[in-house]
This record gives C-alpha cells, sequence and structure tokens, in this order.
C-alpha cells in the first residue's frame, strides 16, 4: 500500500511539473492585453491608442484592451501602471505631462517615472496649436497678449486638467509674456474644444488634427504653432518660436511596461508597434490627418528619448517655477 502512495504521488509531482512546463512554453501573448490611457475617450490621443492597438492586436492575435483613467495630470492612470504585474500583459500610453513633467511638478508622485517603467516604444511626435474662440475679439497671439496685459484676468484657458500640456504652455507664456489669464481645468480634448467653441472658453492647446476642421471653418481661430517649423496645413500661422515663447519641449507619445517586464516581450512589443506605426494605411488615414510624425524607434532609443526629454522638461519647470500638489 505503501509503494503505490508513493508511485501516486510521484506520479502527481511528475504531471504538475508537465503542466507547469506546458504553462511557461506557451509561447506570448496567450490572452489579451491591457493599454491603460490616461485621457477620456474621443480626444486625438485617446484614438491614436486604439488605433495603435487595433493594428497591434491583429499581428499579436490577442486583443488589446484601452482602459480609460483620466484625471489628476495622469497620476491615476500611471500609477495603475506602476502598480501592474510586469508580466506583459499591462502596459501604459506614455507622455511627457507623466514623465517628464510631473516628477518636477509634483513634490509627491505615487509612482517613480525614472525606476517603475520600462520604455516599450517611442511612438509619435504631435504638431500642436494654440487655438482661441472664434468669439474672441483677437485674431493673432499678439492681439490675446494685448488683451491679457489690458484686463488681467479676463482671458480663460481651457486645458486637459493641472500639470497638462495646455496648462504648461498657459504658465509658460504667461511668465515669458508677463501676463494674467485664468486656468480652467477640463478631462480632455474632447471637451475643451466644445468649451472654445461656445465661447465658455477662450483658449487652448491641442492637437493640429483635431481641431483643422473647425480652423478651416472657422470656428477656431489659429494663433501660433508649437512644432519648431511652421506647418503646411497652416503657413500663415507663426511658431512660437518666432514669437519668442518657445519651450522647447517636444509633444510625444509612446508606451511603457511596469519595470521588470521581461526584456523578450519588451522586444517583442516594440518590434510589433514599430512596424504598425509606419504601416502606410495608418499613415495616410489617421496620423496625416491629425498630424501626428510617426517615430517607432527603438526600445534603446526611446529609452534615451524619454530621459533626454525628462531633462528639457526639468529646465521648463524651473524656469516657470509650476508646482503643484496631487490635490490639484
Amino acid at each position: 500500500m505503501t509503494k503505490i502512495k508513493c508511485s501516486m504521488d510521484k506520479l502527481l509531482i511528475l504531471c504538475l511539473s508537465f503542466w507547469v512546463c506546458a504553462c511557461l512554453a506557451q509561447p506570448y501573448p496567450n490572452k489579451p492585453i491591457r493599454l491603460i490611457v490616461q485621457y477620456p475617450p474621443g480626444g486625438a490621443i485617446d484614438v491614436l491608442a486604439r488605433n495603435v492597438a487595433q493594428k497591434a492586436a491583429s499581428t499579436l492575435g490577442q486583443a488589446i484592451v484601452i482602459e480609460n483613467k483620466p484625471g489628476a495630470s495622469g497620476l491615476i492612470a500611471f500609477e495603475a501602471c506602476a502598480k501592474s504585474p510586469a508580466d506583459g500583459y499591462h502596459l501604459c500610453l506614455a507622455t511627457g505631462e507623466g514623465l517628464s513633467f510631473n516628477p518636477f511638478m509634483f513634490a509627491k508622485l505615487p509612482y517613480d517615472p525614472s525606476v517603475d517603467f520600462v520604455a516599450v516604444i517611442d511612438l509619435v511626435r504631435i504638431s500642436g496649436v494654440i487655438v482661441a474662440s472664434a468669439l474672441a475679439p483677437y485674431d493673432t497671439m499678439a492681439g490675446l497678449l494685448e488683451q491679457a496685459k489690458r484686463k488681467p484676468g479676463s482671458i480663460n484657458w481651457a486645458s486637459f486638467g493641472t500639470g497638462s500640456n495646455p496648462h504648461i504652455y498657459l504658465n509658460w507664456i504667461s511668465n515669458k509674456a508677463k501676463v494674467d489669464m485664468v486656468h480652467v481645468p477640463y478631462k480632455g480634448s474632447a471637451q475643451t474644444v466644445p468649451a472654445l467653441i461656445s465661447g465658455e472658453s477662450d483658449v487652448t492647446y491641442v492637437a493640429l488634427g483635431f481641431v483643422l476642421p473647425l480652423i478651416k471653418s472657422g470656428k477656431l481661430k489659429a494663433l501660433a504653432v508649437t512644432t519648431a517649423k511652421r506647418l503646411p496645413q497652416l503657413p500663415n500661422t507663426p511658431t512660437l518660436a518666432e514669437l519668442g515663447l518657445d519651450t522647447g519641449t517636444q509633444n510625444w507619445v509612446g508606451i511603457v511596461a511596469p519595470a521588470q517586464t521581461p526584456m523578450a516581450i519588451v522586444n517583442r512589443l516594440n518590434a510589433v508597434f514599430a512596424k504598425e506605426i509606419k504601416d502606410a494605411a495608418l499613415i495616410d488615414g489617421f496620423l496625416a490627418v491629425q498630424a501626428f510624425d510617426p517615430v517607432g524607434a527603438s526600445q534603446e532609443d526611446s529609452a534615451n528619448f524619454i530621459k533626454a526629454d525628462r531633462q528639457t522638461a526639468q529646465r521648463v519647470v524651473q524656469l516657470t517655477g509650476i508646482k503643484l500638489d496631487s490635490n490639484n
């Protein structure tokens, strides 16, 4: 009887060993992947995430589920990502707001951008524009600044939330031009743009592609672009650099994963996303329309870019004196 029990125990151990090996041998991915996005549905960056996720999912053979966690300057989304399992099934859409600016604007963060994440890929650069409501009594950046000086506090500057890119531009321009404008935070571009059209707010920064039709139709006014050179879509609109108001920062979107995610998986994801972001159909059908420039950098180059962008953000924060707290 003892011999039979011993044999059964050995058989059970052998079966369990085979089961563990079989699980470990399963190819990646073998279940849906979650991609956390710091913006609400409907904005240009959310749509970018969904387009890229859909194409990558087709290549990977598994769904990539978008999980929107807006608000709190990206703190909610990046904290959730940092605390997720490092298994390749939890990713986070990365932006300069969350990884470059937040470390210097907040005294305390619920995540550490320099150690809690591993770069997967640097996806795109964003062509941005400063736009005003068609109801505004000015048509140029100079006109806006003139009113701001003449009537301090009379201009409502909409943003995607405290610490977002529009908020950063507000602080930078106000500091450089020595004017006083009112910050009005919303949850995303899907909320700020209607606010401008209705006249509830006056000015904002936004991705060009999201508002280009509204500029062309006269519902919004383009005051300046935030790119290094003038954009072909708006050849008569000056750059902030021409106006002496350039931040020197680059607006970008990438993907990161929780630290300790196996590099074999990170490199696999990098290869897939790099291929998809340069797909001709995606470029012609979405990226070009949105004025997003595809990058698709290697994992190493992506990590180096994020590190360099964080250094640039530190300079901007130091010069503007932007300081926030997690209760804002």
